[in-house]
């Protein structure tokens, strides 16, 4: 949408105006210091970066041959990237918690613990990291080279991105010169740009149709024990790591699936909701890392800290989780109403939404996804073409 081309750096530049470590105040204690200013700069900071996912995509839908390899390999970036380096940003409000709750030297002990996580870095910085530099550098190149944009907007974009880089911690107000030439850049590419249906988005989306609720139902599986539980986690730690990095790919790789089912407001606020759900799997990582550093006690209040903070309850979770499960439902019978999809299509997702509810985790917990693979995999199929009527006859 070309509204979240502008949302997106503005709300980087607000993020950025109220980040408490800026300059010089630098390291572990920082944050107890300012934990308003933290909760809102780190809710704002994710926002950013979700807002930039389907504001990156509507950018690329337009490009159909110039510039298309770029453009796929953006897209990817956008979604799978740009998504999964937008959940890190909770691991601040974590730090936060730890602050408020341990003196320093334990808050750096519980990060490092984090840090040294395999799953954590590989599933989740690594390709977080890759994945936000490649979409925000690939994407303007790539419109740019297709005519969707100007080369000068795209080459004031890549400006943007390259002053956040090098400036993002430096003292105001040079810290938002970055932010302020990406909101330009990006305002006047939302300005110009058509919004096109994306046939890529849509072969995709055939793809996640099946691998979501596939990846939804390998996350489940894995759960230790089938036990959300803090025991069952430190007994199979590599397990549970698993577990929750593919239940974040399940979330991903359904944000295409909304935005196919549902072009519109309605598939991208589907997909906003699904990244901040998807995110919320970094907690596994994170409550780990604490009780394997600290004690349990201590590891249990740090978590409980964290359930206190306004912004991230009002502003991340319960938007992700509500909005999520009432927005699978909600696309189908988009689906339907506009005929891509028979009306027992949402029927069984609804059916799932309710056993995901119900179930929880166990044996049982199975059937959600079962249900969700059922409702979407007839939907694989393209759509025959209309049929054209025959010219009339003539003289």
């Amino acid at each position: 949408m070309r509204l979240l081309l502008i949302l997106a750096p503005l709300c980087l530049l607000l993020a950025t105006a109220v980040d408490p470590a800026l300059g010089d105040a630098q390291g572990y204690g920082v944050y107890r210091q300012h934990p308003e200013a933290l909760q809102w700069h780190a809710v704002l900071l994710h926002t950013a970066w979700a807002l930039f996912v389907p504001g990156l995509l509507a950018l690329l839908a337009p490009i159909r041959t110039r510039g298309v390899f770029l453009a796929r390999i953006a897209w990817v970036a956008a979604v799978l990237g740009l998504t999964t380096f937008a959940a890190l940003m909770a691991a601040d409000l974590w730090i936060l918690a730890l602050e408020q709750t341990v003196p320093d030297d334990a808050v750096r002990r519980a990060d490092e613990a984090f840090q040294a996580l395999s799953w954590a870095q590989w599933g989740w910085q690594v390709p977080g990291l890759l994945g936000w530099a490649v979409a925000l550098v690939l994407t303007p190149v790539a419109a740019a080279y297709a005519r969707v944009i100007t080369w000068w907007t795209a080459a004031a974009a890549l400006l943007g991105t390259a002053l956040y880089f090098l400036f993002a911690i430096s003292p105001l107000p040079l810290s938002l010169l970055g932010p302020a030439v990406m909101l330009a850049a990006y305002s006047v590419a939302a300005f110009r740009l058509t919004p096109t249906p994306d046939p890529f988005t849509e072969r995709a989306s055939r793809v996640c149709m099946i691998a979501a609720p596939l990846l939804f139902a390998a996350g489940l599986a894995t759960v230790p024990g089938f036990s959300p539980g803090l025991d069952g986690s430190l007994a199979h730690p590599a397990q549970a790591q698993a577990s929750a990095l593919l239940l974040h790919l399940a979330w991903v790789a359904f944000i295409p699936v909304a935005l196919h089912l549902a072009p519109g407001w309605l598939g991208t606020l589907t997909a906003l909701a699904m990244i901040n759900f998807s995110s919320l799997m970094v907690g596994d990582y994170t409550t780990i890392a604490a009780a394997t550093s600290l004690d349990r006690a201590t590891a249990e209040r740090v978590d409980a800290a964290i359930g206190e903070y306004a912004p991230f309850t009002f502003g991340w979770v319960l938007p992700g989780m509500v909005l999520t499960l009432l927005g699978l439902v909600a696309v189908t019978v988009m689906a339907a109403v506009r005929r891509r999809a028979r009306w027992w299509t949402p029927a069984l997702m609804a059916a799932g939404v309710a056993a995901f509810l119900v179930l929880g985790v166990g044996p049982l917990s199975l059937l959600s996804p079962a249900l969700f693979l059922a409702a979407l995999a007839p939907l694989t199929r393209p759509r025959p073409e209309p049929a054209l009527e025959p010219a009339p006859a003539t003289a």
